[in-house]
């Protein structure tokens, strides 16, 4: 419970900081970075100023764990460690929201996840940054930045294991690197501290800092509220248009079972069609529940019969008439029954 609060608390002071100095908003100036870019080895890289410099490369196998720890384990206090993964393993998408939803965009993205995408909240690491803001249409577009938990929590728990748990995830993309931020991660700076001089800090800061989030969270609840009541017709339009589009889709399903009980009538003349030789062709087809009747002029009226048993799509095809002699003396006229199979 308490570390839940804390948690809670951490993150409402951040929200409280400006975006581009907060922790994990762009490019860490200072890390030690764990790139997993090279299938099966993960190098290491000291960050200092946006310049890098390797450290070490250990396989991600058994044997290569106690080097790892090592290399984790001799970087100084505080110092964050960064997860670079493939690009691959970053998926984006853009979201159009309320412009009056980036006053609370966290949880309003938490709350939309498993319609914006296939995870639930809690199957991701997620990040979002504002794009743009269309304040004529009261439209706000957000990049939203997910890597699903499944594909790094391996990662993650070797690291951990080595004393070095992730505090960023970072993907490289056209655009630039994207970073997300790990909720589980507590402040590097405090570390670096020791406790009596993390203890005058905090003692100092306390009274100004420590009622700020619960006052900022009533005030968003209240702004929220009043915007959520203000959209509540849109929502019941909303909510009408899927009950349709949901009927639609109900008939939709119903007409298919039907066609495939009763046959597709396009798919039998393309089969029939297609079985015919070139110097025969329909003047008549129609089909009733899978039965099909053709009529038609044909150079050898009796091979038909043959070409069209021979054919896994049709059954039991038979003439329904003597076959006659066409005017012109050339071809045979004949009306012909069969089946489209199941």
């Amino acid at each position: 419970m308490f570390v839940e609060f804390f948690t809670w608390w951490r993150q409402q002071l951040l929200d409280l900081v400006p975006e581009a100095l907060r922790p994990g908003s762009g490019q860490a100036a200072n890390a030690l970075v764990a790139d997993a870019t090279t299938h099966g080895v993960l190098t290491l890289f000291r960050r200092r100023r946006g310049a890098e410099a390797r450290v070490a490369s250990v396989r991600l196998d058994e044997p290569g764990a106690p080097a790892l720890r090592a290399a984790l384990n001799g970087r100084p206090g505080g110092e964050p460690v960064l997860l670079r993964l493939p690009p691959d393993m970053l998926l984006e998408r853009m979201v159009n929201l309320p412009l009056a939803a980036e006053r609370d965009l966290e949880r309003v993205l938490g709350y939309d996840m498993e319609r914006l995408t296939p995870f639930a909240v809690d199957e991701v690491y997620w990040g979002s940054t504002v794009e743009t803001r269309d304040r004529a249409r009261s439209r706000l577009a957000v990049r939203l930045s997910l890597v699903p938990r499944a594909g790094v929590k391996d990662l993650i728990d070797l690291l951990a294991s080595c004393a070095g748990r992730p505090s960023v995830i970072e993907a490289a993309t056209e655009d630039g690197p994207r970073t997300i931020r790990l909720a589980h991660t507590p402040s590097a700076g405090v570390s670096r501290l020791s406790t009596r001089q993390a203890a005058s800090i905090l003692g100092a800061l306390l009274a100004l800092v420590i009622i700020s989030p619960f006052l900022r969270q009533s005030l968003d609840m209240q702004a929220a509220s009043g915007r959520l009541a203000g959209l509540a017709p849109r929502m019941a339009e909303v909510n009408a248009l899927r009950r349709r589009i949901s009927g639609a889709g109900q008939g939709g399903d119903a007409v298919a079972a039907e066609t495939r009980r009763l046959g597709d009538v396009m798919e039998a003349l393309a089969a029939v069609t297609e079985i015919l030789p070139d110097d025969s062709y329909l003047t008549e087809f129609a089909m009733r529940e899978r039965k099909m009747t053709m009529n038609g002029l044909s150079a050898s009226a009796p091979r038909l019969i043959s070409a069209l048993s021979a054919d896994p799509r049709i059954k039991n095809p038979s003439f329904t008439a003597p076959v006659t002699r066409a005017e012109n003396g050339h071809n045979d006229v004949f009306a012909i029954s069969a089946t489209l199979a199941d």
